[in-house]
């Protein structure tokens, strides 16, 4: 495609083209500066080990062995068994309808890097009130479910796993890729209306100089036409027979089928039917008055 010829073709149509050019940037400026704005809010979560009594703080102190240490995270080889756990449990539906019937945002993400204990809370929201108040009651239910996972089978405080915040949510920042997105959502649009309205443009002017072109040419069609026809004259001569100025008086009177007597209006013998005739070498018939 031929950039010229694109921008000529654009030009050449551009009472069409500059109205949507226009509305295409007023709505652009529109989404970037009024459109609803998105911020996120992000908190950061490290599991901790518990402090388990060593042999020694044992031997001195016997009471600690009173103590339940039935903790069955405590028993797994994978020590970051706790923080999948907890990280599966925070993106179950059951939490997304939790936050909802606190009108809350459900839209968050929780993520859990590779081999770490940590665990990374983000929402994203309308307003930033909303936003770091959906990362706080995130940040309270893995507190929750922390504690309930590991206390199923009633084990002390001392040989359960705690949650320290490492980055709270004080502010939520907002999301300019979400303008950005709708920005070139606006502007993919106008672009395919604008060609749109070119190429409907194009197709009427099209069909206007067809309509032109085609108009003359009909014109002088029928202009020939009329020219070589010629309407035949009614009291000229019969297909195939002589004219009247070619008859006599005797054979017009004289019917030349037997048929054709019954036809005339007077019989042959009546006074009107005797004209006064003159012949002149009987070819040439010259009309009289009749008696």
């Amino acid at each position: 495609m031929d950039p010229v010829a694109v921008i000529k073709t654009l030009w050449h149509h551009k009472f069409v083209v500059l109205p949507v050019l226009l509305v295409t940037v007023l709505a652009a400026v529109y989404v970037y500066s009024f459109a609803p704005r998105s911020y996120e809010a992000k908190a950061t979560y490290a599991i901790v080990n518990p402090k388990i009594p060593t042999a020694a703080e044992l031997e001195k102190n016997p009471a600690l062995n009173l103590l339940n240490s039935d903790n069955p995270y405590l028993r797994s080889a994978d020590s970051s068994l706790i923080a999948q756990v907890v990280g599966t449990r925070l993106n179950d539906d059951t939490t997304g309808d939790a936050l909802l019937r606190e009108g809350l945002s459900t839209d968050y993400t929780v993520q859990r890097p590779p081999a770490s204990f940590l665990i990374e809370i983000a929402a994203a929201s309308e307003s930033k009130d909303k936003a770091v108040a959906t990362v706080k009651a995130l940040g309270s239910r893995l507190e929750t479910d922390l504690l309930a996972i590991q206390s199923i089978n009633g084990a002390d405080e001392r040989f359960l796993y705690t949650s320290l915040m490492v980055a709270s949510p004080d502010n939520a920042t907002e999301q300019f890729s979400s303008r950005l997105r709708s920005l070139i959502v606006v502007l993919v649009a106008g672009i395919v209306l604008t060609f749109g309205a070119v190429s409907i443009a194009r197709g009427l002017e099209t069909s206007r100089v067809r309509a032109r072109t085609a108009s003359p040419a009909g014109e002088r069609n029928k202009k020939s036409r009329r020219k070589n026809h010629h309407d035949p004259d009614p009291n000229g001569p019969a297909a195939g027979g002589p004219g009247l100025d070619e008859l006599t008086i005797q054979e017009i009177l004289t019917p030349a089928q037997a048929g054709r007597r019954a036809e005339r209006p007077f019989t042959a013998n009546s006074p009107l039917s005797e004209p006064l005739l003159s012949t002149s070498n009987g070819k040439s018939p010259i009309k009289e008055t009749s008696a």
